[in-house]
Parts: structure tokens; sequence; C-alpha cells
């Protein structure tokens, strides 16, 4: 009885702090916000958009910025590029953001790669068949082979690396269009993350063109409802399973859906539904997070709509609830999903 005395003690103490030797297989209820910046075309951002981005900021200093950047900035003339750039550095440095990729086929770019440049065919369009885009903006980056692919990424390390706007992580191509040899090459070249998930539906929020799609590679299995998982080499779907796509890191290339839609599409009941979704989920014993998209060029004209939301997150922030609400980059994301994996198996 003596010998057991203590064991019995020990694992009393355990049982009330939460401390058995089971709680590293647990995960706190969590739901991770991701706040992404999409440069679709950088040439039309003013100076109000950039205020309402930094003002965003100002107001929910716990919010981190993952900006997707797109190096057509450096190969069409774009008024406002030292600004911008200024811009990404600042949020970076200054309040923990992440500087990754977003690329739409626009001539200047895909010629500057050293590409033979396509006009057909478009996302945008009733249908697929005969389509085209003389701008490039809305041909899917999947209509290039992937040795094309890998230039286009190679000419966009290489500014990254030049402008001093470091190594992404981070991929996301115009449109969330993708395939399983543009996940292969993004994880290639170094990419950790990709942020194209996108739900086709219209349970919540508008739609794409009916071109997208048939172009874009995503189909029902993804919903307002998804949550980040390992891309498989067998497909891009949630649907697949080991053997995964191993980034440089060893570990597999995470998908990060953009399940709140972008800007246009969205209302800011729709994206708080969407919220409360995702917090209803993670009080199921699994994690989940959040990607709320803005545009460069309309972050003025969203600003309202945004901020009224991330203060709704805060507001949840501050709650003492059942589940945890944590502003977080896209990478971040990735690592902590990939933690979370590790210790469920």
């Amino acid at each position: 009885m003596n010998n057991i005395l203590p064991q019995l003690i020990t694992l009393l103490i355990a049982l009330l702090y939460g401390n058995t030797g089971f709680s590293e297989n647990k995960f706190h209820p969590t739901v991770f916000v991701t706040v992404v910046s999409h440069f679709d075309r950088p040439w039309t951002m003013n100076a109000d958009d950039l205020t309402a981005l930094r003002l965003l900021t100002k107001n929910h200093p716990n919010m981190r910025w993952t900006h997707l950047f797109n190096p057509v900035a450096y190969t069409t003339p774009t008024p406002l590029l030292l600004e911008m750039e200024n811009y990404v550095k600042e949020s970076r440095d200054k309040h923990s953001a992440e500087i990754g990729v977003h690329l739409h086929m626009y001539q200047t770019f895909v010629e500057s790669a050293g590409v033979k440049y396509r006009i057909r065919p478009s996302v945008s369009a009733d249908h697929a068949k005969g389509s085209f885009d003389k701008s490039g903006y809305s041909v899917p980056i999947t209509a290039y082979s992937g040795d094309e692919i890998s230039l286009m990424l190679d000419f966009t390390l290489s500014k990254f690396k030049t402008k001093g706007l470091g190594v992404p992580k981070t991929f996301c191509a115009g449109f969330y269009t993708t395939s399983q040899e543009l996940q292969k090459r993004i994880t290639e070249k170094g990419f950790y993350a990709s942020a194209a998930a996108f739900p086709p539906g219209s349970e919540i929020g508008a739609k794409y063109a009916p071109s997208w799609h048939e172009l874009s590679g995503w189909n029902d299995s993804i919903t307002i409802r998804s949550r980040p998982y390992r891309i498989s080499k067998k497909t891009i779907l949630p649907t697949g399973t080991a053997p995964y796509l191993k980034a440089w890191d060893k570990n597999p290339l995470v998908e990060i859906p953009q399940n709140s839609k972008i800007d246009w599409m969205v209302s800011a009941n729709d994206m708080k539904q969407i919220i409360d979704i995702h917090t209803k989920q993670a009080l199921k014993g699994q994690p989940s997070a959040v990607c709320l998209a803005i545009h460069e060029g309309s972050a003025h004209e969203h600003f309202r709509k945004y901020n009224e939301v991330l203060d709704y997150v805060d507001h949840l922030m501050n709650e003492e609830g059942e589940f945890k609400i944590s502003y977080t980059t896209v990478n971040t994301v990735r690592n902590k999903f990939l933690e979370y994996w590790k210790k469920s198996n």
C-alpha cells in the first residue's frame, strides 16, 4: 500500500492539471485565422489601398498577413512599386507577416521568364472550349507545361532574392488554378505550402464563371468547411493519401484552403458565418483554419467589411471559451497542422 499511494497521488495531480501521459496526443480546440492579400494587378493599387492595409494592421495588431506578392510588378510599369515593396517588407519586419507568391499569366511576366506567351483558355468564360484572354490575366498557369512553370518559378525566386523579398514558402496561382504537375513543381522549387484549394459551390458567397469549374482542378470535395490537408502524389484533392509530396524540410506539402473565398464574393456576415462553422468543427476535437482573402487593388473599397470581420475575430480571441482562436500566417498554419498530425499518429 505504501508503494502504491505515491503513484495514486501522482495520477490524481496529473488528472487535475491535464498532465496525463495522453495529453500530448490531444489538441486544444483551435481555429487559426490567416489574412491573405492577393497582388493581382499591382499597377492598379493606389495610396488609399496601402493606407487601408496599414490601418487593418493598426486596428488589429494580433493579425498576421500573408502577402502573396506578384513579380509582374517588375515587368509591367507599376506606379507605386517602391511604396508597395516597402509596405510588404515593413509588414514582414515589423508585424511578422509572410511574403508568398501569386502569379497571373500576363505577357510581360511570361516572356520575361523566357516562356512563350499564350492567350487561351480563359477561366472567365461561359465555356472553356474556344475561350481566350489577350491580357493573360485569366489564363490558368496549368495551361503551361511543367518545364515552363519551372522557368516562371525560377524567374520569380530570382526577383524575390534580388529585391530583398526573401525566400517565399507559400504559393498560389491566379484564380486558384492548380494541378498535380504544378504542385510537384512548386515543391521542387522550395515551397512548403499551397494556398489554392477553393470552394466551387455557392452555399456561401458567389461563384466563378463556368469555365473556371472546368479548368481550376477543384471539385465539390472542397467546401467552406475544408481544413488544411497534406497533398498526395496522386491527387490535389483532400481525398488523397500517402505517399505525399515532400517539401525541402522532408515534411509534406500542405494545402491551406481559401475557404472564405475572396473580397467581392462574400459579405462580412458570410465570413463571420464561415468562422463560426470552423469554431464548431474545432470543438469536435480537431484544429481548423479560416483564410480571409483580399485583393491589393480593392483594399480601400473593402476596408470596412474586413475591419468588421477582424473585430469579430478579436472579440472571439478575448473570450474565455471552449476553443482558442489565433491569427497566424499560411506557412505557420502548415507547421501547426504538421505538429497536430504527428501527435495524432
